[in-house]
């Protein structure tokens, strides 16, 4: 669902933490494209062969990079999204494609291929945690990070070949994360939540019924529902009484 911002609750909060205000449309949406193959990877629905997802993802990683650019982020904002969104990607066709040639993107995955290191599982948590404890850090990237948890980025919360309590620990530990995060964006902006507002000097007949409980809505309709009985009751008996005077009497 498409959500649309107040500017007039948005804007006191854009005053208050300058660091916090969005820089054209934000991150969160250009993750849209990256989120979709990532679904369809957890879906079970590439066929396609591994060179060809491959390019699919550096054209993703590409578009993502130069749109960061083109919306003004700076170079260490862009650069954290970038290797989250790598990350991601990385593990959600090593975990969820049944390509067949696992091997060589394991020994060469996207994060080697263009930031050169293979770390991404311990530094995307480690590089969000140091952005939460920011005093005023900026909320796109946090926003970012919530979405690419959003989508089943588990990194060293994973444990794919630990016990079953490791496995449990590695859950807890990030469902935590996450709740802290989320905890963090609703303190930073907390008018985000009135998405719509519209302004009519006109008062509706809907409007009393928000005001009105469940109980009183319900007595309402009991007592219109008796009306309209007495009413349709009265009528029938008219119409009848006037059809059995207006018949001919019966012969014996």
């Amino acid at each position: 669902m498409t959500t649309i911002a107040s500017n007039l609750t948005e804007a006191p909060l854009i005053d208050a933490h300058p660091a916090a205000s969005r820089q054209g449309g934000g991150i969160r949406d250009l993750l849209r494209d990256t989120a979709l193959l990532v679904s369809m990877l957890m879906q079970g629905g590439n066929t396609d062969p591994a060179n060809r997802l491959r390019e699919r993802c550096v054209q993703l990683m590409t578009a993502f990079s130069a749109a960061l650019e083109q919306r003004g982020y700076a170079a260490d904002v862009r650069e954290d999204a970038l290797y989250a969104q790598c990350g991601l990607l990385d593990e959600a066709v090593l975990r969820y494609s049944s390509i067949e040639d696992r091997s060589s993107w394991e020994a060469h995955p996207l994060q080697v291929e263009r930031f050169g290191k293979l770390d991404a599982g311990d530094h995307v948590f480690e590089r969000l945690e140091e952005r939460m404890r920011e005093a005023s850090p900026n909320v796109d990237l946090l926003e970012c990070y919530a979405a690419i948890l959003g989508l089943g980025f588990r990194g060293r919360y994973a444990c794919p070949t630990g016990t079953s309590s490791r496995v449990r620990e590695g859950e807890t530990k990030r469902a935590a994360l996450i709740a802290a995060l989320g905890a963090r964006l609703e303190n930073l902006r907390p008018a985000v939540t009135r998405t719509f507002i519209v302004d009519r000097n006109e008062r509706r007949i809907a409007d009393w019924f928000y005001r009105i409980s469940p109980w009183g809505i319900a007595g309402t309709c009991c007592i219109a529902a008796a009306l309209v009985y007495l009413v349709w009751g009265h009528a029938l008996d008219a119409q009848l009484a006037h059809l059995m005077s207006s018949a001919p009497a019966m012969k014996p």
